[in-house]
């Protein structure tokens, strides 16, 4: 709601006299500007930035709009002496990877889709325009069937790219590597795993369950996810193919989640190393129609290397030999990374007892809501709400008032019950939160309150650290507690004149949800 246009137009957030935009720094600010102010109040980490404005965050982000932001601190550069390669403004061996899905016009776009709206040049992007009734659930519909053209539920695109390149290969010594890795794309899960291209036509072939037979690539050291390090580094192994049943794999990750990895190419010299996903879409049940790769139900024809459709491969590494010795490394599970983060909130992984999730006394508990219904054209619609039903519905819209207003400095947990079939990646601004566990409940009768329907469990390790997006599972409640502290300016930030407040919002990281309606404002008073 802080968007502003070229022609100088702004949004119901920005605070303005007399039509003029309030101007806290430069007194020469042109209509159709905005300022920007960035403390940076935040340990080292990748972080990421992309726009934001009311009803085009989507079409912007999968337009471009969006870059990894990298923020450097002395204790990640002490890290060096300890064998962290060195960062990449150095020249050192660190690979930032952000990586996305998108669909390209082809050749037939005129006969394909005589209808699409965007541009027709061989090549451009192309996306989503219609709500397809074969694909996607219609509900009642009273105000019409969907226009054209219209939301959708969510994004998948055939073709992947990393760092805005289809299919790229990277060439890369036989020694350590720290990845800075992000899920950039629209709604697609990835669950990243390394295997040495086996020289098929594909690289990778697959067993009768659709696993790869393929030699692992090395392991991944997880120091890191998008709040920070990890209180102690986790060892992952590379080749865990999803498990429909735990959810698990080697790197799960959802849209808005980063990973800091290390990764030690040794050994590997001559060979070529596939970094590989096999996340179904939509997370976690899956559709066969939005998994590309040769043979697939959307996919009968063999790709020619380095092109779509195929959403199974992301990168290759070619592997040559080094030409130093890396230092030895010093970093290990046990190295404590804890003197570089806010002090935890409650020590990680430690409110789960036996099953029990025991929560920390004198802090207030919000029980919120994840939900799915149909919009007025039928359309599927996905909504962030409390426990307590409007109209026999329990999600909001994001225009309507406020429920989540915190005071300023307080400290909250956070149950939130997901009573959709979906995972849905919860990603909140202002405030980094700690996870603090999951346990499932009866969503087909829940009424305000949940009736769980087995033990609680804690966080994984590579989740123990602070969080920024974090992934609720449908029939779990998911519960995090965060503090909100505002940044400390040089100057006075005025309320909003929206909400009277300081605004924020949290919502779900599928841009087409959080777009349609699975986004709400945070309301810092």
């Amino acid at each position: 709601m802080a968007l502003f246009t070229p022609d100088g137009q702004y949004g119901p957030s920005v605070h303005s006299s007399k039509g003029n935009i309030y101007k806290l720094l430069n007194p020469d600010l042109k209509p159709g500007q905005a300022e920007y102010y960035y403390p940076n109040q935040q340990s080292a980490r990748i972080a990421w930035y992309h726009d934001h404005a009311h009803d085009i965050t989507r079409l912007n982000a999968y337009a471009g709009i969006a870059s990894a932001y990298i923020i450097r601190d002395s204790f990640e550069g002490n890290l060096r002496n300890m064998g962290l390669p060195d960062f990449i403004e150095n020249g050192g061996r660190e690979i930032p990877i952000a990586i996305q899905d998108k669909i390209f016009v082809g050749p037939d776009i005129a006969t394909k889709d005589p209808t699409w709206p965007g541009p027709t040049g061989v090549g451009s992007l192309w996306y989503p325009h219609k709500y397809e009734t074969d694909r996607w659930e219609l509900g009642d519909h009273p105000q019409g069937l969907p226009p054209n053209p219209s939301i959708i539920p969510e994004m998948f695109g055939d073709t992947m790219l990393a760092n805005g390149t289809v299919y790229p290969e990277a060439t890369v010594e036989a020694r350590r590597y720290r990845l800075r890795v992000l899920n950039a794309c629209q709604a697609r899960f990835l669950n990243l795993q390394l295997y040495v291209d086996d020289g098929s036509p594909d690289g990778i072939t697959l067993d009768s369950k659709g696993n790869p037979t393929n030699e692992p690539g090395p392991d991944f050291m997880v120091i890191g996810t998008e709040g920070g390090f990890l209180p102690r580094p986790v060892n992952a192994p590379s080749n865990q193919p999803f498990d429909p049943k735990s959810l698990r794999g080697s790197l799960v990750t959802a849209p808005a989640e980063r990973w800091d990895l290390i990764v030690d190419f040794k050994g590997f010299v001559g060979k070529k190393i596939i970094l590989y996903n096999d996340a179904p879409a939509p997370f976690p049940m899956g559709d066969p129609l939005n998994d590309y790769y040769p043979g697939a139900p959307g996919n009968p024809t063999q790709p020619k290397p380095g092109f779509g459709p195929n959403t199974r491969q992301i990168l290759r590494f070619k592997i040559v030999s080094a030409t130093s010795k890396d230092v030895p490394l010093l970093i290990n599970k046990d190295t404590d990374l804890t003197a570089d983060l806010t002090p935890f909130l409650v020590p990680p992984g430690t409110v789960v007892q036996n099953g029990v999730l025991h929560l920390p006394p004198g802090v207030r508990v919000r029980q919120l809501t994840l939900n799915e219904t149909f919009d007025g054209y039928g359309r599927l619609i996905q909504l962030l709400g409390t426990n307590r039903p409007v109209n026999d519905e329990f999600g909001r819209a994001y225009m309507d008032p406020a429920t989540e207003t915190p005071q300023a400095g307080a400290t909250e947990v956070w149950q939130i019950a997901n009573l959709t079939g979906d995972t849905h990646p919860i990603h909140y601004h202002l405030v980094n939160v700690q996870l603090l566990g999951r346990q499932p409940f009866d969503a087909e009768h829940y009424h305000s309150r949940p009736n769980y329907t087995g033990p609680a469990h804690g966080p994984l390790r590579t989740e123990l650290g602070w969080k920024e997006t974090v992934r609720m599972n449908p029939g779990e409640v998911t519960t995090v507690i965060m503090k909100f502290d505002l940044p400390t300016v040089p100057f006075t930030v005025p309320s909003s004149p929206r909400t009277g407040g300081n605004e924020y919002v949290w919502h779900c990281h599928i841009l087409e949800h959080e777009e349609h309606d699975m986004m709400r404002p945070l309301v810092v008073i």
